[in-house]
């Protein structure tokens, strides 16, 4: 399910998840302190590396996921980039929009340029958490830190019921489109509705199921799971130096040629 089917392939996956958290948060804390774009891009190529060659993944495999949020950040970076300013304003590009100038200077450019790499960076060093742990290591990482159980136990049933509902989604769809839905526009919002109202109707009904099951085996108010054994998480405390020592040397070099 999402990430899981490749983070159960990597060599890292027996290795303590609190170790391979500690990179990935010590990465993305260091990246966004430093708040260059320099960082932000070598924080990406850095981690996106660990997780290819350490981690075990394709290259394909991390490319594919990096797209996943380039849609968001780039819209995100577009509403720093493009503001209103006085109509005497010197911008690189600019629209006249009644009594304010639409557009681009020099410093937006850049504040959006550096916040959409440094998001890249951090996006990066989440996958190399994501890509390498599986989400049921990564519940018992966080029952190592006293989480609160309630909080732990929901987030195991919401990833669950996530992809048993869309896989039941995609099965609904298949078979209206197999009895000719989704021909028109008016057909196709029929159809979505009715998809939607399926979909809520087989979550409700499998959420009653669940419940029924967990009482039936005991279930007094939480999930009682058997914790793996881990191998150390050593290397992964020196890899979080490695990468700091890295980012930080980046932001020198950076500082001193600029």
């Amino acid at each position: 399910m999402g990430t899981d089917r490749y983070a159960y392939c990597s060599p890292l996956r027996r290795m303590d998840p609190l170790g391979k958290g500690f990179v990935s948060l010590l990465a993305s804390v260091v990246c966004l302190c430093c708040g260059t774009a320099a960082v932000g891009l070598f924080t990406m190529l850095l981690m996106g590396g660990l997780t290819i060659l350490w981690g075990g993944q394709k290259l394909r495999t991390f490319g594919h996921f990096m797209k996943i949020p380039l849609a968001f950040l780039a819209i995100g970076s577009l509403t720093m980039v493009v503001q209103a300013y006085p109509p005497e304003s010197a911008l690189l590009v600019g629209i006249p929009v009644g009594d304010m100038l639409w557009g681009v200077d020099r410093a937006g450019l850049w504040e959006g340029a550096s916040m959409f790499c440094r998001a890249l960076g951090v996006v990066a060093s989440m996958y190399f958490l994501a890509l390498t742990t599986p989400v049921v290591d990564l519940t018992q990482g966080l029952r190592r830190l006293h989480v609160p159980a309630l909080m732990v136990e929901l987030m195991e049933l919401i990833y669950r019921f996530i992809f048993t509902l869309t896989d039941g989604a995609d099965r609904i769809r298949v078979a209206q489109k197999s009895r000719l839905g989704y021909g028109s526009a008016r057909r196709t919002i029929d159809d979505a509705g009715v998809l939607a109202s399926m979909v809520f109707l087989r979550a409700w009904r499998q959420g009653n199921r669940v419940y029924a099951a967990l009482e039936s085996r005991g279930y007094t108010g939480t999930l009682a799971t058997l914790s793996r054994d881990y191998e150390s998480g050593r290397p992964c405390f020196l890899a979080a130096a490695g990468v700091c020592a890295a980012q930080l040397g980046m932001f020198a070099l950076e500082r001193w040629l600029f």
